[in-house]
């Protein structure tokens, strides 16, 4: 493809983002508080810049879709989708199944964490208690949650 079809591609793909934006916002102005910004340097790779309302394109919380929405057992869910596993752990391949008891302090976080089914490897337990003293739970303080955690690698052997 040759630049002057490639630029054309790009014009076109921007005059289109720009009149849509223009055509939307004076079809309901209320909805916009934030600005669409084109720029346009020579030598450079055109980009466009989206900002939208705050509170707006957020969708919904995932929490809240499984019906379990400020459930010990949506937090627990919550947050085992974000605690990743051990680099250094991966690279050995090490694996262990784990579980902690946590009590909620104030503010949603870790107050005490205590193991109940300890890991085989020390690498776990240091990444597992590193991620929930950083994590803010949407409980009540006092709860006692306990989060089994499952260290496996995944192949498709």
């Amino acid at each position: 493809m040759g630049p002057k079809v490639s630029f054309f591609i790009s014009l076109s793909i921007h005059a289109v983002l720009f009149i849509s934006y223009y055509l939307i916002r004076n079809l309901n102005p209320e909805n916009f508080s934030e600005q669409i910004k084109l720029s346009l340097s020579k030598g450079q790779v055109p980009s466009v810049h989206f900002s939208l309302p705050k509170n707006q394109g957020e969708g919904q919380d995932t929490s809240s879709n499984s019906g379990l929405a400020g459930t010990p057992e949506a937090e627990i869910e919550r947050f085992k989708n974000e605690i990743h596993f051990p680099p250094e752990a991966l690279e050995q391949r090490l694996e262990s199944d784990c579980s902690w008891e946590v009590m909620i302090g104030p503010n949603g976080s870790a107050k005490r964490v205590t193991t109940i089914k300890p890991c085989k490897y020390k690498v776990f337990e240091t990444h597992f208690k590193r991620s929930v003293s950083s994590w803010k739970f949407q409980l009540p303080e006092g709860n006692i949650i306990i989060i089994p955690v499952s260290f496996r690698i995944e192949s498709d052997e």
